[in-house]
């Protein structure tokens, strides 16, 4: 009898092992507290399958025991969509308890995407690559040419992603943000990878914002906005600097659905330094090297289709 149980043993002990994996990673909860989505968007999606789509690519990055409640709805606001923070840990550096509001007024023409978890409505994706100081950081992960109902919207994929960044912890409300900010730049310390990566942000009458300065960051950073008919996804950059302000510890950097095409940039990024240095220095065909907007700083795009 008891050699029954011997077999079984492997699928238990797996089994204890996710769970106890699982218990520590960042949970997002999301509550719907109201609303009726604008008469005038596109796709037959819905907000809730939306946020649970987004709540859960950005739980894969994180591994810590952390619980974020997060209540969402449709109102009709200035904005696409608006993240308040409600409730922060003892620390002041991880938000607990927040809202997002997404727009219903009809001035936000959206793209409600049925099936969230996918790309198939983008035909084109890049990924592009800079360095703030501590080597080549993906730094956008976008998707264009959007077909069929994405074609001419606004992605509320995308919109949802940013939103729920800002309370993975790049917000004013944040107090870790407001002192780790306050020279223009989130340094990422040794304990993350990429450290010595300054982030340059944004700024406005108030000072610096919880958004990267779309002037030095490529084109396609998350947390610098969304414009219509794209998408975008959390890049390493926006990653990292929300866990250099909450203290989150990295158990990964790609999006959890994100498509296999491209994540040939990690695969990229250990030989193209390489590459460029030789075609630097031989007569041949120079690599693919842009300069940024500021011509400050190179970037690296990644085409994939």
């Amino acid at each position: 009898m008891h050699k029954k149980y011997i077999k079984f043993l492997p699928l238990v002990v797996l089994f204890v092992f996710i769970s106890a994996s699982e218990s520590q990673a960042l949970t997002i909860v999301t509550r719907f507290i109201g609303g009726t989505p604008p008469a005038n968007a596109s796709g037959s999606g819905n907000l809730t399958g939306i946020v649970e789509a987004a709540a859960r690519i950005w739980e894969s990055f994180y591994a810590d025991p952390v619980t974020v409640t997060l209540d969402y709805g449709w109102a009709s606001i200035p904005d696409a969509g608006n993240h308040i923070a409600l409730g922060f840990n003892e620390q002041g550096n991880q938000e607990l308890f927040g809202m997002l509001l997404f727009d219903n007024s009809g001035k936000t023409l959206f793209f409600l995407d049925p099936t969230p978890d996918s790309n198939e409505e983008y035909l084109q994706s890049d990924e592009e690559l800079q360095n703030f100081g501590g080597g080549l950081i993906n730094v956008a992960r976008i998707f264009r040419q959007p077909t069929g109902t994405a074609a001419g919207y606004l992605d509320l994929l995308s919109v949802v992603l940013h939103e729920i960044g800002h309370s993975m912890g790049m917000s004013v409300g944040n107090h870790a943000f407001a002192a780790q900010s306050a020279g223009g730049v989130i340094l990422l310390s040794e304990r993350l990878p990429f450290a010595g990566t300054m982030a340059p942000l944004e700024f406005n009458n108030s000072g610096y914002i919880p958004h990267f300065n779309v002037m030095e960051v490529s084109y396609g950073c998350l947390m610098s906005g969304i414009n219509a008919d794209e998408r975008r996804m959390p890049s390493e950059l926006d990653i990292l600097a929300n866990a250099q302000i909450s203290g989150y510890t990295v158990q990964s950097l790609e999006p959890a659905t994100i498509d296999e095409y491209i994540q040939t940039g990690l695969f990229m990024r250990f030989w193209l330094p390489a590459w460029m240095e030789s075609a630097g220095s031989s007569q041949g065909a120079a690599p693919k090297l842009n300069q940024t907007r500021t011509g400050l700083n190179p970037r690296i795009i990644i085409w994939n289709r």
